[in-house]
């Protein structure tokens, strides 16, 4: 008798253990679908902007005359600028929508090196037929025991929202100023300030890249 009583209450223990190993397993799978159906959408929704691109381009040949930034003047160039005026974004496949932080950065131009007294560099003026303001920009020389010298490396920031069509196309026109002073030192080089845009989209940022130029005898800098 004794050995009956135990064998049924192995019986009765094995089966309340299977119950709870598929109470175990049916929870586990009702868990998984959530998951599954997440690592399928993630994708669609970056598609369109792993399918974007962008461009600083329309450079314009014949720029004489420029606001000063932050300023109510304007200064007219001796022999005409090129610049870019139009930030092209590009989609692909799928809709692009979202905001995005811009940047737009001016470097030192390449290959001219002032020590002393300062010129002036470039930045953005109006953006998207906006002004900026100067909250949104900075003009930063370099400097050394206590003097700033040489040209000012410019950004300005903001943040758009943007609307493109699937394979459609949005172009941001761009204005540019002068940016910073000018102590009257002489510029007698081609100069060269390159130019980079950075659109910062969640999950992927779109980079272009160009330059401004300003020839011998502009005397604009």
């Amino acid at each position: 008798m004794l050995e009956e009583l135990s064998s049924d209450k192995a019986t009765i223990a094995t089966g309340a253990a299977r119950g709870i190993e598929r109470r175990t397993v049916l929870k586990g799978a009702a868990w998984s679908v959530p998951v599954i159906a997440a690592a399928v959408a993630a994708p669609a929704a970056s598609a369109s902007v792993n399918n974007a691109a962008v461009a600083l381009t329309d450079d314009v040949t014949s720029l004489l005359t420029l606001n000063v930034l932050d300023s109510a003047s304007t200064a007219t160039a001796g022999v005409a600028i090129t610049v870019p005026t139009t930030l092209r974004v590009t989609n692909g496949a799928g809709a692009l929508s979202g905001t995005a932080t811009v940047t737009i950065t001016v470097q030192r131009p390449v290959g001219i090196n002032v020590s002393v007294g300062r010129a002036r560099g470039f930045g953005v003026y109006r953006f998207d037929s906006t002004l900026t303001t100067p909250g949104q920009r900075t003009a930063v020389y370099q400097s050394a025991l206590g003097s700033q010298y040489g040209f000012p490396q410019t950004s300005f920031t903001t943040s758009k929202n943007f609307s493109v069509g699937s394979n459609g196309t949005l172009d941001i026109p761009v204005v540019w100023g002068l940016a910073g002073v000018s102590t009257g030192v002489g510029i007698n080089a081609l100069a060269s300030f390159p130019v980079t845009a950075t659109i910062v989209f969640p999950g992927r940022t779109l980079v272009a890249s160009s330059s401004i130029l300003v020839p011998v005898g502009a005397g604009i800098l």
